[in-house]
């Protein structure tokens, strides 16, 4: 793994875990639902979760644009063609989040030629974590 995918790995992962910290603390004291225009439930700790990611990957890649789902739904959809970009889901599981459920994760991942090269997947309610940099680009 080069330097450059494990300072982003890093990056990532202090990014997931911080949202995961902000998730948790909603989780746990009582859970307000709206819903976006496509219906999909959303939460406070949907946005609080993807203004950390956000955040810390504007910070420390300033360049790279992200394609994040909260940030989509709002109409803020990046141009992307030809580019590298992230991929930020920051509460993936929603529904089972609302529900009490603990199959919910935080997705971050660098998308290179349309194919994941970086990311990380989060359970903070399992404290699972999973994270994946390929030294090498597909062809």
């Amino acid at each position: 793994m080069t330097e450059t995918m494990r300072d982003m790995q890093d990056v990532f992962l202090q990014a997931a875990l911080e949202a995961g910290r902000a998730i948790m603390t909603v989780y746990e004291n009582g859970i307000d639902v709206s819903y976006k225009e496509d219906a999909s439930p959303v939460t406070a700790a949907d946005e609080a979760a993807e203004a950390i990611i956000l955040d810390y990957l504007g910070k420390a890649f300033p360049d790279i644009p992200v394609v994040a789902e909260e940030s989509v739904a709002a109409g803020r959809i990046p141009d992307i063609a030809g580019k590298p970009f992230f991929l930020v889901d920051p509460l993936d599981g929603t529904k089972e989040f609302i529900n009490r459920r603990e199959d919910f994760t935080v997705n971050i991942a660098l998308i290179e030629e349309g194919v994941p090269v970086s990311g990380i997947v989060y359970a903070p309610a399992k404290g699972r974590l999973t994270g994946r940099a390929d030294a090498e680009r597909r062809s």
